[in-house]
């Protein structure tokens, strides 16, 4: 079944440009065009889109009040600006309202890539009217100056280490965190960094990009005033649990990219639990008052209580905005008692990194500890892999206690 995406641009060599680059998506896409607002919310009440992308300065109904429309009238359509304007009033107007931000001149498989990967992650959450709240949501953490910054830097395809230091530099508090955060024994370095620039080269630009959107999540929801759990506590634990996907990732000698994104997704792997706890907080304090009074696993209660988990919501809203494959469906999985195909992969890392974790450190002594599945444990080759994996988390540990 084709997917439907609406283009919204007022310049007829825009949306000529855009039918010209997308036409090897006919057969997987049916696309429609509309060359201003009120046509597209027309369009959009006729015909109902899996993802709209729009320009932003437009005559009349510009891209920011489409946006909020199809926000609150059609909130499972995934929303991406397209613009090639670096206004900043007009980009901080668009940021609550659209999922991903992407610029003018777009290549083709970045914008395709993009689309897909954003639409894919819808499928993690089943239960529509679920999917219509989420959607509807105004507030969600939106992704940082910061984080947009290097990420459009990233794009350039040659990114400097120094340009994205100077872009941490920028924001003293952030700059402060990632500091404090790189010189304690999560990353387990011989020497002290001192600066931005030496933290990035050190620990690459994803790395650096993931401890930023990791802290400013955390931080959006810092002020909610009626918890489910301690914050303080799940950072923590998913600092350490980061800390092990990159050991175990280390151990195994996985290439780079896999081993950045296991690291990522681990620190992101419980930011459902954060969205679960903001949005829906009557329903998920009664979820965690039946795992503290019956000693049962979160994600199970949860799923039998509001009909999917933590990892699903996690993976939907890091999938809408535009994280890597790999990382998303690691925080999908993070629970998932089936191995994935192939070899050793990031979803594995993650899901062992939790497990292990949960397995050494005590998070609450009221909450049941996730048995290792036998399927998963086989896949990796046993129990001796996972015990030298242990070794790993036992020396985190003492590390940890020393510094």
């Amino acid at each position: 079944m084709k997917r439907n995406i609406l283009f919204v641009d007022d310049e007829p060599n825009i949306l000529q440009g855009l039918r010209r680059m997308l036409r090897p998506m006919r057969e997987q896409w049916e696309m429609h065009f509309a060359a201003s607002g009120q046509e597209a919310l027309e369009i959009l009440a006729r015909v109902p889109m899996d993802a709209v992308v729009s320009d932003m300065r437009m005559p009349g109904m510009n891209g920011p009040e489409l946006l909020r429309r199809v926000m609150h009238e059609h909130p499972e359509t995934v929303r991406f600006a397209l613009s090639g304007y670096s206004d900043q009033d007009m980009v901080g107007r668009s940021i609550a309202p659209t999922h991903q931000y992407l610029t003018k001149p777009c290549d083709e498989k970045k914008l395709i890539q993009a689309l897909t990967e954003a639409m894919d992650a819808r499928g993690f959450i089943s239960n529509k009217d679920l999917l219509d709240k989420i959607g509807r949501i105004e507030h969600l953490p939106v992704l940082p100056k910061a984080y947009v910054r290097i990420t459009d830097e990233l794009s350039k395809g040659d990114p400097s280490p120094k340009l994205i230091g100077e872009i941490v530099s920028d924001d003293i508090g952030l700059s402060a965190n990632i500091l404090k955060l790189v010189n304690s024994a999560y990353f387990g370095l011989a020497r002290p960094i001192a600066s931005p620039q030496q933290a990035v080269i050190v620990l690459g630009v994803n790395v650096i990009r993931s401890v930023i959107l990791s802290l400013h999540v955390f931080k959006s929801f810092d002020c909610t005033e009626e918890s489910s759990f301690s914050l303080s506590l799940l950072w923590e634990h998913c600092l350490r649990t980061a800390g092990l996907a990159k050991a175990i990732a280390k151990v195994e000698g996985m290439v780079k990219e896999d081993a950045d994104n296991a690291y990522i997704a681990a620190l992101l792997h419980d930011v459902g639990k954060l969205l679960l706890n903001a949005f829906f907080s009557t329903e998920y304090q009664e979820v965690f008052r039946v795992v503290r009074g019956e000693n049962r696993l979160v994600a199970e209660v949860e799923a039998e209580q509001l009909g999917l988990t933590h990892a699903q919501v996690g993976a939907y809203l890091l999938g809408l905005w535009g994280l890597p494959s790999a990382v998303v469906h690691a925080v999908a999985r993070h629970h998932a008692r089936t191995p994935g195909p192939g070899g050793l992969c990031p979803a594995d890392v993650v899901y062992f990194a939790n497990q292990l974790d949960h397995d050494v450190f005590v998070f609450n002594a009221h909450y049941a500890r996730p048995p290792v599945d036998p399927e998963r444990l086989a896949a990796i080759g046993g129990p001796d892999r996972y015990a030298r994996w242990r070794d790993e988390a036992l020396a985190l540990s003492l590390n940890k206690e020393e510094t």
